[in-house]
């Protein structure tokens, strides 16, 4: 270990029990923590400050959509019991990375891993991806999360899968102008503290508000759905396509809305550029997931 001297450290694949999420974008670990600040009656200066609530939360941003889908609810998460490893590799001066020992872990024993959005837009140079949350929690005495240094990496980086932009099937008709979409899962997780807790040792799911967002270029969609709320009558599902493999394959991403409504939540356009419609469905109910669907093309 060598605290002080200048290292850098690059994202790597993360493990959570018998998952591992490749295909990693990106790392944001955040440690929300809440203080209580004292100060005494005539003093305008803080007295004492101590920790009073700390929910650790780390998201990660993925372009593995179609492995994490087959193996983390989007209903119910994923329930990590034994074993969550963020993992950071550390380069090499005048290499690569390191060989030995020398990687910095994040460690948790127990948690959820929660799926949050799905995003995609045409013509990006990135394709889809996918943002988890993965939230810790305390397992006796120890601290929800702990950092390890001088620490071997497991598994190796690697694309399983790369899915882009698709078409959308609106109430029956297949929408192929849509330039972006967001599919939002609206978990909440409610973490459980009490007796002077600062830390939860256990928590649930709480509350699920799903939502489907997209922009389209067709503005003779919004005469069918018109300027108001539409309950949702035979569906809605967000196609996402696997790079690689035509229409007629079953290698497809599909999650369909089949309750709630819809409504435009905006139309606008300037001079010189095409002018863009914004749609939103808001799901009730259930929603379903395919990771083996074919695409429509009409």
């Amino acid at each position: 270990m060598t605290i002080g001297e200048m290292q850098n450290y690059e994202v790597y694949p993360a493990v959570f029990d018998l998952l591992t999420v490749n295909h990693i974008n990106s790392i944001d670990l955040s440690s929300n923590v809440q203080k209580l600040v004292a100060k005494a009656g005539g003093s305008v200066d803080v007295g004492r400050i101590a920790e009073v609530i700390r929910e650790n939360e780390v998201q990660i941003t993925s372009g593995d959509i179609g492995t994490i889908l087959s193996n983390v609810s989007v209903t119910t998460g994923l329930k990590v019991e034994t074993n969550a490893r963020i993992q950071y590799q550390q380069r090499e001066d005048g290499g690569v990375y390191k060989t030995t020992a020398e990687h910095v872990t994040i460690n948790g024993t127990k948690g959820i891993l929660i799926p949050r959005t799905i995003s995609s837009s045409q013509d990006s140079q990135q394709g889809a991806t996918i943002v988890l949350s993965f939230i810790p929690l305390r397992v006796g005495s120890n601290a929800p999360l702990i950092v390890n240094v001088n620490q071997s990496l497991s598994s190796v980086p690697a694309i399983n899968t790369l899915y882009k932009q698709g078409p959308i099937l609106f109430e029956g008709t297949l929408l192929k102008d849509i330039q972006d979409s967001q599919t939002d899962f609206g978990i909440t997780f409610d973490q459980w503290r009490g007796s002077g807790d600062v830390a939860a040792e256990r928590g649930s799911i709480s509350d699920r508000q799903r939502k489907l967002e997209f922009t389209g270029r067709n503005l003779e969609l919004s005469s069918l759905i018109t300027l108001g709320a539409i309950p949702i009558s035979s569906g809605i599902t967000q196609y996402y396509r696997q790079i690689g493999f035509g229409d007629n394959e079953a290698q497809h991403i599909a999650i369909t809305f089949t309750a709630g409504t819809y409504e435009v939540t905006s139309i606008t356009g300037q001079t010189g550029s095409n002018a863009d419609l914004k749609v939103m469905a808001s799901g009730a109910l259930s929603i379903s997931v395919s990771t083996a669907s074919t695409i429509p093309t009409s």
